[in-house]
């Protein structure tokens, strides 16, 4: 029988830096081309929506809206989050909703717009009614609506959690790693896999990703490891001989690929031409199944901030069958095992909801949660308390793509540092 969880005993800083540029680089920047379902598990031919299990709920609506960058450049990523929202609503309102009520899901592209995320999220506020903010996928513009939502005192649960502000607002109910958290589970891919000697990669054109460089070198020191190398790398660079070679010099045994996932792929087929070959660290939100048919790519681990959509792990089997059923043609990744986590919390929230549901129920339902709560292995283990910022310990889901797949040796469960 599997453990809940497997936790490495050691005390990491968690100082509350602003990485929103650096994991806004990793999160969204992925390629948008060679989409796909994530190792052939729930993407592809469209499927029977599933048979429903109960009557369809006749309560009045619970309105929850989400909010997020769905389209341009980065919508093919970014869009799985919202799209996994809908589906974990279809999927709870076949099964009778929640407490009679059925759940309808406002979703807004705000296109990277600071003001015209504003706008959607005042837009649903008060047009839409929306008793929450659901599975946002905002990548740091959250801040251009906390002081409205605050004010409106609308629970903001989930999603992609890479604002500062997810460690420090009450408001703010993380079911996913924050951007701290995560740049621990990335560092901790390295020692899992065995390496001493660490680098990272970052982008050239935000100096805020230069504190990416400066936490990991503080993290690997606390696992034991040696940070050997941290780089800025351009997207306008012919390539990227002179810095594979600066890696190699080092004694880099592992590379964090924390640039777009375009420099990422240009930069380790560069070091491939060189003969050098490190064990590489891919963001989960941005894998796309291109990466599978890249035998650059091969052993390298997807650190994901989310839990696995692969695996076969038992508390994945609802979500990987709504996704088949209502959005087939999703990519799947860390993107979107975050919009249904959030979907879950928002469930676990509203169980016990009554007949003229409130914002106000909400809350009571999630301060209602267990301490350290793991949604039965879907998150996290993390704290909310009221007035208090939530409390989350940083884990991460690990896979590692071999011979073409994706696949899970280290276990479907969470490997968390505490």
């Amino acid at each position: 029988m599997k453990k809940k969880g497997t936790c490495v005993k050691r005390q990491i800083l968690r100082p509350v830096i602003c990485l929103v540029a650096l994991v806004l680089v990793v999160a969204a920047c992925g390629s948008s081309s060679g989409g796909g379902s994530g190792g052939g598990s729930g993407g592809g031919a469209s499927a029977a929506p599933a048979a429903p299990k109960s009557p369809a709920p006749t309560g009045s609506p619970l309105v929850i809206g989400t909010v997020g960058q769905f389209s341009g450049f980065a919508g093919v990523i970014s869009k799985a989050t919202a799209d996994a929202v809908q589906a974990w609503a279809q999927w709870t309102n076949d099964r009778g909703g929640l407490s009679g009520h059925p759940v309808k899901v406002v979703v807004r592209d705000d296109a990277n717009d600071p003001a015209k995320s504003l706008a959607a999220v005042k837009g649903m506020v008060e047009n839409d009614k929306i008793i929450a903010l659901v599975g946002t996928h905002e990548s740091g513009l959250e801040s251009a609506w906390k002081d409205y939502i605050d004010a409106k005192k609308i629970p903001v649960i989930g999603g992609s959690a890479t604002a500062a502000l997810w460690l420090t607002d009450p408001n703010f109910f993380p079911t996913s790693d924050t951007a701290v958290n995560y740049v621990v589970s990335e560092v901790n891919a390295a020692k899992i896999a065995g390496k001493k000697k660490l680098g990272m990669v970052v982008c050239a054109e935000l100096p805020a990703c230069a504190q990416g460089l400066s936490l990991a070198g503080g993290i690997a020191t606390k696992l034991g490891l040696q940070f050997a190398s941290g780089l800025a790398i351009s997207s306008s660079s012919p390539n990227y001989t002179s810095q594979c070679l600066n890696m190699r010099s080092a004694g880099v045994e592992s590379i964090i690929l924390n640039s777009s996932g375009e420099v990422s792929e240009r930069f380790v087929a560069d070091c491939a031409k060189q003969n050098y070959r490190p064990q590489l660290i891919s963001p989960g939100q941005s894998f796309l199944d291109k990466l599978l048919k890249n035998a650059n790519y091969d052993g390298a681990y997807i650190a994901n901030d989310s839990f696995n959509w692969f695996g076969g792990a038992p508390e994945t089997a609802d979500f990987l069958q709504a996704m088949k059923s209502y959005k087939s043609d999703t990519p799947l990744n860390a993107s979107a095992s975050a919009g249904w986590a959030a979907g879950v919390m928002f469930g676990k929230a509203a169980a016990k909801i009554g007949p003229s549901p409130t914002s106000a129920d909400l809350y009571t339902g999630l301060y209602a949660q267990p301490a350290k709560n793991t949604l039965g292995g879907l998150i996290p283990p993390t704290t909310y308390a009221k007035d208090k910022p939530a409390v989350s310990v940083p884990c991460g889901w690990y896979g590692v793509i071999k011979g073409g797949k994706l696949t899970a040796p280290h276990g479907t469960k969470a490997i968390c540092v505490e």
